[in-house]
């Protein structure tokens, strides 16, 4: 398998990512514009306990059941009918769970509010985990086009039934346009289970022909989905705790808990969901680059997995750059024009530097995962989680520094992770002085494009051109050049 082709795929899982979150940001700033910081704070609380359960049901057993089938494809259609099985029954039982003790949870919350918007949430606690697995078993497979499509119609229906549920909710309260929101998510996840079953009832005869899987696949499956499942388990319980730690610590500052709920959704519902946006592109190069990786050290193609890992760090160090200094400079922008809530540029500019690490995060995790070093990722992961609990504990608790300390504890968590898989990957001591200049040259020219399209921007106030045009202009300035570098760029990378 050539690179060019993890490309192809990687650019169709992008582009229907992209489709993905500009849905999601059009339901985001339309539930802003309504709810306010406030709402947005409840929203993130409460899903902070949904990915918490729904990572506890699914854990790694998609991707596992993923990376099984890319190379057993005839042998994971029995693993996907036996996994199912227990989805469905974890699911109604956490769901159960869920709607009965909704208020308990509420007050672990802290906001005995969110009693409606946790119940709101219990039947997507049924109905995601069947299909996450689902699209594991297709990403296998190498399905990329159709889990594309199911994702535009999840998300899709998710938005639509925000947009139509929370404009007649807010008239009862806030918790409930919250709740009429989160209903969105048992809408899209059920459209797009109905699309993937008719997909794959489609192509069953095929599976029905495969052979059954061996006695040891199982429990192969089930040892690597643990694996990977302690890893990607730490991202939702750091958000849960921080859910339960950050409007606690804030009160202690001094801040009232209506004011602490909007400061945790301006970062948590605003911020993160700016600097995440990028991600999506490495996101989705990791989407399909684990299966191939994964191949490639299976089959001892090492020189071919190390030219493909070795590009994937590179696309994801010069992307995440680029996104990097266009959102750290138009923050402004982008909380006043798009969220309305100006306050939050300086949340928005603090954690710029997030799609950089997240996206080198991912990348060297999935290396490592391929390699089968998954506790690696664990450990790094583990020990960023317990630095950010320290720095939110003291810092955030400091009257003033509630911002800083929530935008401090999620970088460090990042750069200690990302920091850990390098020195796994012995990253650091292949470092050299061409590296240094290509990593130099990659910040200048950014730098300097930035720069250009600040001066265009101004020189055209004198031509007494409208703010929006003139800022208009800056950012497709930016958006044409940085494309064009990172085509350069891109063909260095092919060439090494």
């Amino acid at each position: 398998m050539k690179l060019p082709l993890l490309l192809k795929q990687t650019m169709v899982r992008a582009n229907a990512m992209i489709v993905v979150k500009t849905i999601g940001l059009v339901g985001k700033v339309f539930m802003t514009r309504l709810v306010g910081a406030e709402g947005m704070g409840l929203y993130q609380l409460a899903y902070s306990f949904y990915s918490l359960i729904l990572m506890i049901i699914s854990g790694g057993l998609p991707t596992a059941l993923a990376m099984f089938t890319a190379k057993h494809a005839a042998r994971g259609w029995r693993l996907f009918k036996i996994f199912s099985i227990f989805m469905i029954l974890a699911g109604f039982v956490c769901s159960l769970f869920t709607f009965w003790f909704s208020k308990p949870i509420a007050y672990l919350l802290a906001y005995p509010q969110l009693d409606f918007v946790i119940r709101c949430l219990s039947p997507a606690i049924l109905a995601v985990p069947l299909l996450s697995l689902l699209r594991g078993y297709l990403q296998g497979l190498e399905n990329y086009t159709v889990i594309a499509l199911s994702e535009i119609i999840e998300q899709t229906a998710r938005i639509g039934t925000l947009m139509l549920l929370v404009p007649i909710f807010i008239q009862t309260g806030i918790e409930f346009a919250v709740g009429g929101a989160v209903l969105g998510t048992f809408t899209g996840a059920l459209l797009s289970f109905a699309m993937l079953s008719a997909f794959l009832m489609y192509h069953r005869s095929s599976a029905a022909l495969s052979p059954p899987a061996n006695r040891a696949d199982l429990p192969l499956v089930v040892q690597a989905s643990l694996a990977i499942a302690l890893t990607r388990l730490l991202m939702p319980v750091s958000d849960f705790v921080d859910a339960i730690i950050i409007p606690q610590r804030l009160q202690v500052a001094g801040v009232s808990s209506k004011e602490a709920a909007e400061m945790f959704g301006i970062v948590t519902g605003i911020a993160l969901v700016v600097a995440y946006m990028p991600t999506l592109i490495t996101g989705s190069l990791t989407h399909t680059l684990t299966m191939k990786i994964t191949a490639d050290w299976q089959n001892k193609q090492y020189n071919v997995f190390y030219q493909k890992s070795h590009s994937a760090i590179q696309i994801a160090w010069v992307w995440g750059l680029a996104s990097g200094f266009f959102i750290f400079e138009y923050a402004s922008e982008i909380s006043l024009f798009i969220f309305g809530i100006p306050h939050a540029e300086m949340s928005i500019k603090s954690l710029a530097m997030l799609p950089l690490l997240v996206g080198l995060r991912e990348i060297t995790t999935s290396i490592l995962w391929a390699q089968n070093r998954k506790k690696t990722p664990f450990i790094g992961l583990g020990t960023g989680v317990l630095v950010n609990f320290i720095i939110l504990y003291f810092l955030v608790a400091v009257p003033g520094l509630g911002y800083a300390g929530m935008s401090l504890g999620i970088i460090m968590l990042e750069w200690i992770a990302m920091s850990w898989n390098f020195k796994a990957l012995q990253l650091f001591q292949r470092i050299n002085s061409r590296i240094i200049i290509m990593l130099l040259v990659d910040i200048l020219v950014f730098e300097a494009i930035l720069i250009m399209g600040t001066l265009c921007s101004r020189s055209l106030s004198f031509l007494n051109w409208p703010e929006t045009a003139r800022i208009i202009v800056g950012l497709l300035l930016y958006c044409f050049w940085s494309a064009l570098y990172f085509k350069i760029r891109l063909k260095r990378v092919f060439a090494d």
